[in-house]
């Protein structure tokens, strides 16, 4: 079982690193999985190995002697660096602090490991004073939480919020448990609490894999759901193609034998025979319009990448929407930072725009509020077009990104108009993400990598 944790703790680390190991609060959460597993180290070496090898151990001394030297030094990283790198990805999770704030508190809190390192005997017994640990070791994790706290109630980017919400809930919690059972309990003369550990990491486990498939922890529903859409998406472009091939062929013929039956009818002064071989045609040119608009919506997007500017697209988007609104009483409200300018395609973009904030109208029937923004977090340029309507069920939400799904009942509609928005973004390497709740409305966030935005030192 505790070999299990152990490899489990490791899988972990490697799993949060895999997600971004650029970011320096990444690196030090995976430092804090792989510190942390030192106990595990520690308890398979004094619990397992030993046991299991005793025979041949018992000749071989020097050979004893370096499992417990090296079972000795794991125990003592995991009690005096699990707290330290708990507090350094608190600290390097939080944007509000300035990087000599963030290096100041990182070598400062050193102090207080490095001076257990001095008065503490490692080897052949590690003895701690639990006193002087839970003295620095409390703060520290409360200071951690705090930390973690405050920059998820700070941040305004909602998939970077998301994703803190789950790691406060999924590193905040279990750590609470394991900080009691390590060092509270020890002081408590309870030198075995820590096994408890082992049920505390079985359910983190557990909960982070329940939650990256069904709410898209740290990415991962992103891509497999974006691997759904996309394959969906091009088997439907290729499909169309090949259909509207077709129906191009068939409908000619309709069409040439509809305009030799006309040019019968005029010969043999038939009017009634004339108005049947009209219809015959505006029926033809009608499917063909249909197949057309359908096969338009589909196309495979490409970009004319230049620099643009969104917050003059989003103006000129609202400006055209003017007669609309007016008519249906809808307040118009931008809150857009016109200095951020980005490498994509402009006409694209406003297309997007537009088809967000009609479908926001129609929301909007008996008036409303249409509130768009444009910010940059630290992770995305990010436009939001927001709406008070009739919003979207929860049975709806899940698949309104699907090519031909619909609510709405016109004629005119083909269910495309959200599937193309999606398109465009993976082509911008962005996401689209939709919130919305029955009754009270409906945001649409576009989220645009950082590196597509144009700085004064890119240009």
């Amino acid at each position: 079982m505790m070999v299990f944790i152990l490899f489990t703790i490791w899988a972990l680390g490697l799993f949060v690193l895999f997600t971004d190991p650029k970011r320096t609060s990444i690196r030090w959460a995976c430092a804090t999985a792989f510190v942390g597993a030192g106990g595990f180290i520690s308890g398979v070496i004094d619990e397992t190995i030993m046991p299991y090898f005793a025979n041949y151990l018992a000749a071989k001394p020097g050979t004893t002697n370096t499992l417990i030297l090296v079972s000795r030094i794991s125990s003592f990283v995991c009690q005096v660096g699990l707290p330290y790198t708990f507090l350094m990805f608190a600290v390097h999770s939080a944007e509000f602090l300035s990087r000599k704030v963030k290096l100041t508190i990182q070598y400062a809190a050193l102090l207080m490991p490095l001076g257990m390192l001095w008065i503490t005997p490692i080897y052949p017994e590690l003895l701690f004073n639990y006193w002087i640990m839970v003295a620095w070791v409390i703060p520290f994790f409360l200071f951690s939480c705090t930390l973690l706290i405050v920059q998820y109630m700070r941040e305004k980017d909602p998939l970077v919020k998301k994703n803190s919400f789950f790691t406060n809930v999924l590193i905040i919690i279990p750590l609470f448990f394991v900080f009691i059972f390590i060092y509270v309990m020890r002081i408590q003369n309870d030198y075995e609490a820590w096994r408890y550990n082992m049920v505390v990491v079985t359910i983190q486990f557990i909960l982070i894999v329940a939650i990256s498939l069904k709410y898209g922890f740290l990415g991962v529903r992103l891509r497999v759901e974006k691997r759904r859409l996309d394959s969906t998406l091009r088997a439907l472009t290729s499909g169309a193609q090949i259909i509207n091939h077709t129906i191009k062929n068939e409908v000619g013929k309709i069409s040439l034998y509809a305009d030799r039956i006309e040019t019968y009818a005029d010969e043999t002064n038939q009017p009634s025979l004339k108005e049947d071989a009209l219809v015959l045609m505006q029926s033809s040119q009608h499917m063909l319009d249909m197949m057309n608009r359908i096969q338009n919506q589909l196309r495979d997007v490409e970009l004319r990448e230049e620099p643009c500017d969104p917050g003059q697209i989003i103006g000129q988007v609202t400006q055209t929407l003017t007669p609309y609104t007016l008519k249906q009483q809808v307040e118009v409200v931008s809150e857009l930072d016109e200095t951020l300018r980005l490498y994509g395609d402009g006409v694209q973009l406003r297309e997007v725009i537009t088809n967000l904030c009609m479908n926001a109208l129609e929301a909007m029937k008996s008036g409303g509020k249409l509130h768009l923004q444009l910010f940059l977090s630290y992770k995305h340029l990010i436009i939001t077009v927001a709406d008070t309507g009739t919003g979207i069920t929860k049975e709806n939400l899940p698949h309104v990104l699907d090519p031909f799904f619909s609510t709405k009942r016109t004629g005119q509609n083909f269910g495309l108009g959200l599937s193309y928005c999606y398109n465009v973004m993976q082509k911008h390497q962005g996401q689209l993400e939709i919130y919305s709740e029955q009754g009270k409305g409906t945001t649409v966030f576009l989220f645009f990598p950082k590196k597509r935005v144009i700085t004064n030192d890119s240009e």
